[in-house]
């Protein structure tokens, strides 16, 4: 048996999320997610029309953001609130600006929009949702600022290291680029977080654990990984259908995370294991509508491996 895993405070092998914010803020936290309409260059013809052919809002185009009301962002935040539950009332929050590249239009509007979330009495710190390639010198010293203020995270999407991956889906940026946007960020003390999705069409259970070595160098202050889903509407429904994608199953996915976690630092948070589609859309995988199955056979597979969040992270690598 190993030792009690040092961020743990319930028997998981992994530094989960909700660890994390209740030692950092002594009590449980919850997170209001909202969509304040900003868009993405990857919607707008910028780098792409489309969007990712996972992205099931990539026909509904959205440009460069130039503001909304306090009314509005009010009621968006009111409504974010009560979608977690009764639970949270009276709860701090963190105020998570998820739906489309939170960074992407005018940087005096977003700053509003940072800054009126954050006067609300029961928020603790603020997620921002973004692209690397929407990161620029203006933005990252306005979010260090931030930072210096408040909890905050910015979510970078990655999804995968490899570039042939990325054009396939879709992307519109290079892992060159991701870089350039995470490091402007990095340097400024800004605390990171990075997506991945496995189950990628052409890649291999080598190349997600590869993408997760990666990752694991960057030493990020989080990462959310999970598979790749298919939904009516969108382009990978259409590879599905023509044979040119496939769902991972269960016991694959479970392989490749559980390796993915050996990978990372042990102090990174694991903000996510497995995705949220939207279940009136899904086609695949079906048991992905089923979080705690999932949850649940990851933690067997580690305990069965005897394994832990880091088991393999090499500290003397760097990426940088």
């Amino acid at each position: 048996m190993i030792p009690a895993f040092e961020y743990s405070d319930d028997n998981k092998r992994y530094h989960t999320y909700g660890c994390y914010l209740k030692h950092r803020f002594g009590q449980r936290v919850f997170r209001a997610a909202m969509d304040i309409g900003a868009g993405c260059p990857n919607r707008c013809g910028e780098c792409g029309s489309h969007g990712c052919v996972f992205c099931s809002d990539g026909r509904t185009p959205r440009g460069r953001f130039t503001g909304i009301s306090d009314n509005e962002l009010d009621r968006l935040f009111r409504e974010a609130a009560v979608r977690t539950g009764s639970k949270a009332e009276g709860a701090p929050f963190i105020a998570y600006l998820q739906a489309g590249s939170n960074t992407f239009g005018d940087i005096a509007a977003f700053e509003s929009v940072y800054r009126r979330l954050l006067s609300y009495d029961n928020v603790a710190g603020l997620c921002i949702a973004t692209r690397a390639d929407c990161i620029d010198g203006q933005y990252a010293e306005l979010l260090a600022g931030l930072s210096r203020e408040t909890y905050l995270t910015v979510e970078l999407g990655l999804q995968t290291i490899y570039d042939e991956t990325a054009l396939a889906c879709g992307r519109g940026h290079t892992l060159g680029q991701f870089m350039q946007g995470y490091e402007l960020l990095r340097e400024r003390g800004v605390n990171l977080g990075v997506h991945i999705i496995n189950g990628l069409p052409g890649e291999t259970h080598d190349m997600m654990r590869e993408t997760a070595r990666f990752v694991g160098q960057l030493r990020p202050h989080c990462v959310k990984i999970h598979d790749l889903y298919f939904e009516r509407g969108t382009a990978i429904a259409e590879m599905l259908s023509r044979g040119e994608a496939a769902p991972m199953e269960l016991d694959e996915y479970v392989s490749v995370i559980c390796d993915q976690i050996e990978l990372m630092p042990p102090e990174t948070v694991i903000a996510r294991l497995t995705g949220d589609g939207d279940r009136r859309k899904l086609i695949a995988p079906e048991w992905s509508l089923h979080k705690i199955l999932v949850l649940n056979e990851i933690d067997k597979e580690l305990a069965a491996r005897d394994s832990f969040q880091g088991k393999m992270f090499d500290r003397q690598e760097n990426v940088f």
